[in-house]
């Protein structure tokens, strides 16, 4: 098998990341002692405690009127349903009885009833009954690459002006507020209140019982000491890779593949290595940065490689994927979290990881959440109450630290027959780097998909193929950033 190296040249820089300590779900205790760093907790924040370090809430009484949300309901697949925000009842069901018992909590702390409507046009019905002036729903959250044109029009509240709602709090994620923060304006986030926004981070699967069969080096160990690099992951690929019928081909029915690179994976590997195609600048605007040299040395590194005989790429859909690994013919896969449940039936032992660095110096691990099938929570300006809607969110999401993020840890890592306590490990990593981007997400000028319609169409000239759409893409990022800052006005 080829392999297209890269050399390491940099020193390596230690990463320390704290694991996150697993505390036992009471379902309805709420307990501030027990509040640790959470899975969304991408930073420590800042909050005003009692001396027992309980989150110090204002006395407010709804006097039993409700709080309601619109969510959205996946048209394709229940794994992208919003479940988190309500319950009817007890079912029995880890995740249901825990939404269930949070809101008991917070229902009788304030007097308010938590109330829910769950449609698959989240988007355009909130846009519809915004621009209405009907106060229909006090938060919405609706998928977020969809909300943002909602929030284009000034339909929703400046996050950072919600009083009650204290986003530097470690129950919401910092990576959120700091990438979807535009102009100065944050119109949408997430943190522990949701648990889609885990299910849609991009991850890496591996075979535990081929590594030991081919006396791999121990993947786990090298994220550990911060060697997970792509070197690593293609040169793991290629060793055990192979012709497993002798007949000269690799056909992905019955040969063995270090790598099932989906349509989604180079770019994954993009963001992996720290690299972006939109940033804020000083000034708080959105600016292109995906021209730089080390932009144009990782594409083509990633692409040739993915593109080698001994990955199964894209043209292989999700379903033989799945059956290459189940039968034991698959190292590395990178998958959405939410594919474990495709696996869990697995004969043999598997682990997960983060997306590998570009080199050993890289700071961090960093880890692209897919956009599309993620709810932001949104206050719209019709609601005439903000602050009320602001202290049920950051109640919502205080609770959900030992309740609904524990729910979740305690599905993923048992329930879905993750068999190692290092996955725990590895989750805490995941959840602390993820990485959003308003260039990916709104493709500005076609840069969001370049990596993926390179990868299709068996291209690694990245320098041309860029400076063909930078000009357009230019436009279109100065366009949002206008309309952005120009959203305050209208509210």
């Amino acid at each position: 098998m080829n392999i297209t190296t890269k050399p390491l040249s940099l020193a390596a820089i230690l990463l320390s990341l704290s694991s996150i300590l697993l505390i036992s779900c009471s379902g309805t205790s709420g307990d501030a002692d027990s509040v640790s760093t959470s899975a969304d907790s991408a930073g420590t924040g800042t909050e005003t405690t009692a001396n027992d370090g309980t989150p110090v809430f204002p006395e407010m009484s709804f006097g039993g009127e409700a709080m309601h949300f619109l969510t959205e309901e996946c048209t394709f697949a229940d794994t992208y349903t919003s479940f988190e925000i309500y319950s009817a009842g007890a079912d029995g069901s880890l995740i249901n009885d825990t939404v269930y018992n949070r809101n008991l909590i917070i229902e009788e702390k304030f007097d308010v009833r938590i109330t829910e409507e769950r449609l698959q046009n989240a988007s355009q019905v909130a846009r519809d009954t915004i621009l209405a002036g009907d106060n229909v729903y006090d938060i919405v959250m609706p998928y977020l690459n969809k909300s943002v044109s909602n929030a284009l029009l000034g339909q929703y509240y400046d996050l950072n002006d919600v009083e009650n709602l204290h986003l530097e709090n470690s129950w919401w994620d910092q990576r959120a507020n700091e990438n979807l923060k535009v102009a100065g304006q944050l119109y949408f986030t997430t943190g522990d209140i949701s648990i889609l926004d885990n299910d849609c981070t991009m991850v890496m699967f591996f075979n535990k019982q081929l590594v030991g069969e081919y006396e791999l080096p121990n993947p786990y160990e090298l994220v550990e000491k911060d060697t997970w690099t792509l070197n690593a992951l293609f040169s793991m690929s290629a060793q055990m890779a192979g012709d497993v019928n002798g007949d000269g081909k690799m056909k992905a029915e019955d040969d063995r593949f270090g790598l099932y690179a989906a349509f989604n994976v180079p770019h994954s590997l993009y963001f992996g290595t720290g690299e972006r195609i939109a940033d804020t600048d000083a000034d708080g605007n959105l600016a292109l940065v995906m021209n730089n040299e080390r932009a144009a040395e990782v594409i083509p590194y990633i692409l040739e490689n993915c593109l080698a005989d001994f990955c199964m790429t894209h043209s292989v859909g999700f379903a033989d994927s799945v059956t290459a690994f189940m039968e034991g013919r698959l190292l590395f896969v990178g998958w959405a979290l939410a594919d474990i449940n495709s696996i869990r039936d697995c004969t043999f032992d598997f682990g997960i990881l983060p997306y590998p660095k570009y080199e050993e110096s890289q700071s961090e691990y960093y880890s692209l959440i897919s956009m599309s099938l993620v709810p932001g929570v949104s206050i719209p300006i019709t609601n005439t109450e903000p602050e009320k809607a602001g202290l049920i969110l950051e109640a919502m999401a205080y609770y959900s630290v030992d309740t609904l993020t524990e729910a979740y840890y305690e599905t993923a890592l048992n329930n879905r027959y993750i068999r190692d306590e290092e996955s725990g490990d590895m989750l805490d990593i995941i959840f602390a780097s993820r990485t959003y981007d308003f260039g990916f997400i709104n493709d500005v000028g076609g840069l969001g998909l370049l990596i993926q319609n390179m990868y299709k169409g068996k291209q690694t000239n990245f320098v041309s193929k860029y400076e063909a759409l930078e000009s357009k893409a230019k436009a279109e990022l100065d366009e949002l950033t206008k309309a952005f800052a120009a959203s305050e006005s209208l509210q």
